[in-house]
């Protein structure tokens, strides 16, 4: 009965954050689905491939992938091990309390980059790089491990992973059409040579390939945008989680301190648009108005 009671929740939650995510997901499966035909093979042939992609995905075995794709490893030195284990351990501790439904077995992990970024993959899986490690506090680590511990609960990683697999899947659907369009056109070449056919079907590859290529890009674009501004909120959602289960102060800390080292630079509409975090300053933000409101008695 917790089991169910755990599930509930964390798919509530799950749905409620990330909708954006499925919506786009079931666009890109419809896309792929009426490029395959519109019809009940089609559907079922879609179907299954989405099926194995998402299965193996969000597997233990995808996660370990994607782990390795990432270069991750667990804490191996003594000093590794000493330091952030039970810093670790203590967060996670402190987050079950406050969200008993959190996810069981999360596992920390060390990928060795001096660039400074923490992660969160899949269900079980938060990672931090030697760059993080090098330059935070251990409070201020605190606050950015209790803030990746808030993507796992809410199931962002997992909606990534589902937004990935559908653009990937879109994607090779496109590189499939891009194939025909060719063999179009290595054919038109060949019997531009004997008769007006060949124009014919040049002309229509030419208007065919424009089309595509022009829905493709607009897409694309399109996508970026949403789903960032689907990320954007996450990140909110994650830090207003970190500040829930007592580690907002620790958070500010990082983030004012990632201001402060962090590369100013003028960011045009379109890549404001598509960044998948908030200003840092607005995060701050955020989180000392959460800070500062008035306690409720």
């Amino acid at each position: 009965m917790d089991f169910i009671k755990k599930f509930v929740i964390r798919t509530g939650k799950f749905l409620d954050s990330n909708y954006l995510y499925i919506f786009w997901f079931m666009l890109y499966f419809t896309i792929a689905w009426r490029m395959f035909g519109a019809d009940e093979q089609s559907f079922i042939f879609v179907s299954v491939v989405y099926t194995i992609s998402i299965s193996i995905a969000l597997s233990p075995i995808g996660e370990v992938i994607l782990r390795i794709t990432e270069n991750c490893r667990k804490p191996k030195t003594e000093q590794e091990q000493n330091y952030l284990i039970p810093m670790f351990e203590q967060v996670y501790e402190d987050a079950k309390e406050v969200y008993p439904e959190l996810n069981d077995g999360i596992n920390i992990y060390i990928m060795d980059a001096m660039y400074i970024n923490a992660f969160a993959i899949g269900r079980k899986t938060i990672a931090v790089t030697k760059g993080a490690l090098e330059t935070f506090t251990a409070d201020e680590l605190k606050g950015i491990l209790a803030h990746e511990f808030g993507h796992i609960l809410y199931g962002h990683t997992k909606a990534l992973l589902l937004s990935v697999i559908g653009n990937f899947i879109f994607t090779i659907i496109v590189w499939l059409f891009r194939l025909v369009f060719l063999v179009i056109q290595v054919i038109s070449e060949i019997v531009s040579h004997f008769n007006w056919l060949g124009l014919a079907f040049g002309l229509f590859n030419m208007i065919a390939s424009f089309l595509v290529e022009i829905s493709v890009l607009v897409f694309i674009n399109l996508s970026q945008i949403i789903l960032s501004l689907n990320s954007r909120r996450n990140e909110y959602e994650a830090d207003t989680f970190a500040y829930e289960i007592g580690y907002g102060r620790e958070l500010i800390m990082s983030l004012y301190l990632l201001q402060k080292i962090s590369i100013n630079r003028n960011l045009t509409l379109s890549q404001k648009m598509k960044a998948s975090h908030p200003h840092v300053a607005d995060r701050i933000q955020n989180l000392e108005k959460l800070e500062n409101q008035p306690v409720e008695e």
